[in-house]
């Protein structure tokens, strides 16, 4: 969801820097991950366990950011509950997201010949990416702004169900949903046939996102100032501290993997705090630039799926992604991820001025979209 529109008496550049910063992260990491030989990246040894750790931090920094976000976009009607043109308009960018999540994994060519999907094609079309991911839980969050009446009751709630997101991950995942519920929606809640951004604990960031946006909202500027400065960090790392501790307590339960394992959460969201607090020191220096990293920051849906078309191309035609996959060298590898880490910025630079100069540019690109998706599905 975008910053743009806030109000820059409320906006925290530091958001928007670190949504940014994970999405550059996000584009090199996939890049190489699509391109390299494995044989060349040892993922268990430094440093290629950091950037492999690193990696795990980039969905999120994007959740909880965005989360945050939300709290400061929010408008609210008399009643102090999110007004209906907010939950309109939130729950349109959701359907979107959604269904951009699932064209980009269309399992055929066309639409009639949909019945004809083989069983291990629907499976890899079912699975939850953190565009499915992001749409869902961005649902549910707007049906909690819109039944709750104050921005600390909103903050409360959802601090509640992320924590509880987060303890009951495991219990979720020991349950073998696809025994008896439709693929389409065990996909959400397991991660046994490969979705990789299930609900249980994913989604969990974004509701701590809005908790800590509402902890901040409720600050007066001077107070916000304040604590960005001097304790932001700390809290960072106490709940750093915290987590560690959760985790270490409970890693001999069989039942707790690392991936499920609350502790693990939690120490990721104090590293992502302390993330948070140290882009807020570095935009002191990138302020000149502001307008412009807001700008991108704002098109982080953009962003992700320019690059994937870039990196992987669409279901009716293939990318570098597809074509070398796993052929590359180091040296390639990196300079073809700093390609696109150049280029994509560059097309939403080039679709900015377009719309700025000519008058139905906006409205021809997404006619011309439109068609080029029709006639792909139906001819």
């Amino acid at each position: 969801m975008s910053t743009t529109n806030l109000n820059k008496k409320h906006r925290l550049f530091a958001l928007d820097l670190a949504r940014l910063m994970a999405m550059l992260m996000m584009m090199q990491g996939h890049t190489i991950d699509a391109l390299v030989q494995p044989q060349l990246m040892h993922l268990e040894e430094f440093p290629w366990n950091v950037w492999q750790f690193m990696r795990g931090l980039t969905a999120p920094i994007f959740l909880i950011v965005s989360g945050t976000v939300h709290v400061f976009a929010m408008k609210r009607n008399e009643f102090g509950a999110m007004s209906e043109e907010t939950r309109k308009r939130r729950m349109n960018w959701a359907w979107i997201i959604l269904l951009c999540g699932y064209m980009l994994v269309f399992p055929a060519n066309r639409l009639i010949d949909l019945p004809f999907v083989q069983p291990d094609a629907l499976a890899m079309f079912f699975q939850v990416n953190i565009l499915q991911l992001t749409a869902c839980t961005l649902m549910a969050i707007v049906w909690l702004s819109t039944h709750t009446y104050s921005v600390r009751s909103l903050g409360i709630r959802s601090g509640i169900i992320a924590l509880s997101i987060f303890a009951l991950a495991p219990i979720v995942h020991s349950i073998h949903w696809f025994d008896f519920l439709p693929e389409f929606i065990a996909s959400f809640l397991s991660a046994e046939r490969g979705s990789l951004f299930p609900l249980f604990p994913t989604s969990g960031f974004m509701f701590l996102g809005v908790a800590f946006g509402s902890f901040l909202y409720l600050l007066t500027e001077e107070q916000r100032s304040i604590f960005m400065r001097k304790y932001i960090i700390l809290l960072g790392f106490i709940l750093f501290i915290v987590g560690v501790g959760i985790y270490q307590s409970t890693y001999t339960i069989a039942l707790i993997m690392e991936y499920l394992n609350p502790g693990s959460m939690i120490l990721r969201t104090g590293i992502i705090i302390m993330f948070i607090g140290l882009c807020f020191y570095l935009g002191k220096f990138l302020r000149p630039f502001e307008d412009r990293l807001v700008f991108f920051s704002s098109k982080s849906l953009h962003i992700y799926i320019l690059h994937l078309l870039l990196l992987y191309g669409t279901p009716w035609f293939p990318s570098i992604g597809r074509i070398f996959n796993h052929e590359a060298s180091l040296e390639v590898g990196a300079l073809t991820a700093l390609l696109i880490v150049i280029i994509t910025p560059g097309l939403l630079l080039l679709d900015q001025y377009l719309r700025s100069t000519l008058f139905y540019a906006h409205a021809t690109i997404k006619y011309t979209l439109l068609a080029m998706l029709a006639y792909a599905l139906i001819v």
